[in-house]
């Protein structure tokens, strides 16, 4: 099982997570997809960063 999450720098909280068997795409944009509702429809001003991984580029 995989693991993604999006966390928030400043607060160290978890804005959004997923799992799953495999290390893909879809795993990413859930985590995401659910950081993106955790902090409502306007996601002005966010960054993401991110290692740039494989799962990242695709």
């Amino acid at each position: 099982m995989y693991l993604a999450t999006v966390i928030d720098r400043h607060s160290r909280r978890i804005l959004g997570w997923s799992v799953s068997p495999r290390n893909d795409t879809a795993l990413i944009l859930e985590a995401l997809k659910a950081a993106v509702m955790t902090r409502g429809t306007s996601v002005a001003g966010i960054i993401h960063h991110s290692d740039r991984g494989s799962t990242y580029a695709s």
